[in-house]
């Protein structure tokens, strides 16, 4: 991975790097487990909107201290860098003023709701010369990070098509998983948000940027069972989406994704070139062949083997190995992969696709409205 940047006065070289989690659903879940074996690293603070659920958070994690207030995580002196991992819809404003207050970020993905906001958040990171990066974690996947490398070193030749096949059942029963953000399309809620976004960096990581996108989306299951109730809610975010992608080198992209399947059909990638084909099912299996030779499982690298227990987060493992190189990042000043400007990028490409499904055409990303800063 390649530094974009680098940002000396805002570097941690020697000493131990104290961080605040701003969120305790995947921030206890993966966050706080996954710092804490970090060299170097201490978890200082951890915030809730709950003031209990906060307390409780940091008892169980040995945290010495808790607040249900952001602002007061961010302005505490001691905290040196701040995990956000709250919903969408508070990512602007929670990174802005974690920012604005010197402190390093990284985001839970997508990193906000709009290009605006994005962009806003972009000039501002460099502005206070901080270490801004967004938690696509799954570029740590072994069997996509192999597929960079392979890609990098001439495997496909000249990339012709990438194509993404993804159909999962996890909103298909309106009274199984009860209604919250996800569903709120006013929070940041909506699959291509929660998953479309990190293919469309998987494929910007892969292909390169992207010149021009088209995209329709859908609301399939229309009413869902309202938490702690029997009384249903209206869901206003997407759950059905497809993307297609013109890439600047020339190449295509598509992603088709279903949350509402009767059954979990999993994900299917395929990459394909001029010299070659590369092809995933999951993130643990990666298939590809080159020109004259018959398909076989490829190694995957070892040094993206984090061992976890069976009762291990399935994204602890890729989202460990990314607070690795946010630590080193901000222990050194610098910025690597993925920063907050390829946050922008998924953003227009996101923004982009909707704006396509209003209009019905195709909408230019790296030369029109949304391409520049």
């Amino acid at each position: 991975m390649v530094a974009s940047r680098y940002l000396p006065n805002r570097s941690i070289p020697t000493g131990v790097i104290r961080v605040g989690v701003i969120g305790t659903g995947f921030g206890e879940r993966v966050h706080i487990p996954a710092l804490k074996t970090i060299p170097y690293v201490e978890v200082g603070s951890v915030c809730s909107k709950r003031a209990d659920r906060a307390h409780m958070v940091a008892a169980r994690h040995n945290i010495r201290k808790s607040t249900n207030d952001f602002r007061e995580l961010i302005r505490d002196e001691d905290i040196d860098a701040v995990v956000i991992a709250s919903p969408p819809n508070l990512h602007h404003s929670m990174s802005f003023a974690a920012i604005e207050a010197g402190k390093h970020v990284l985001c839970e993905k997508p990193m906000s709701r709009t290009v605006a906001e994005a962009r806003d958040l972009v000039r501002l990171s460099e502005h206070e010369r901080v270490v801004a990066m967004v938690n696509h974690e799954f570029r740590f996947e072994p069997a996509r990070a192999r597929a960079k490398e392979l890609i990098d070193s001439g495997w496909l030749g000249e990339p012709h098509l990438a194509n993404v096949t993804v159909f999962r059942s996890t909103l298909n029963d309106p009274n199984g998983l009860p209604f919250d953000w996800l569903m709120d399309e006013t929070k940041g809620g909506g699959m291509l948000g929660a998953a479309g976004s990190h293919y469309l960096d998987a494929l910007r990581w892969w292909f390169g940027d992207v010149r021009s996108v088209a995209g329709v989306s859908a609301t399939m299951v229309k009413q869902r069972r309202l938490a702690d109730s029997n009384a249903m809610g209206t869901v206003s975010a997407d759950d059905n989406f497809a993307v297609m992608l013109r890439f600047l080198n020339g190449a295509i992209g598509t992603v088709t994704y279903s949350a509402t399947a009767p059954f979990e059909f999993g994900e299917q990638i395929v990459l394909s070139g001029s010299e070659g084909m590369l092809m995933m099912t999951g993130d643990r299996k990666l298939y590809g062949a080159r020109r004259g030779q018959s398909v076989s499982e490829l190694p995957l690298p070892e040094h993206l083997t984090v061992e976890v227990s069976p009762s291990t987060h399935p994204l602890y493992g890729p989202t460990s190995l990314l607070l690795r190189v946010w630590v080193e990042a901000v222990r050194t000043g610098e910025v690597t992969s993925p920063s907050f400007l390829d946050g922008l990028k998924v953003q227009e490409l996101m923004d982009g696709a909707q704006r396509s499904g209003q209009l019905g055409r195709w909408v230019e990303v790296e030369k029109g409205r949304f391409g520049h800063l």
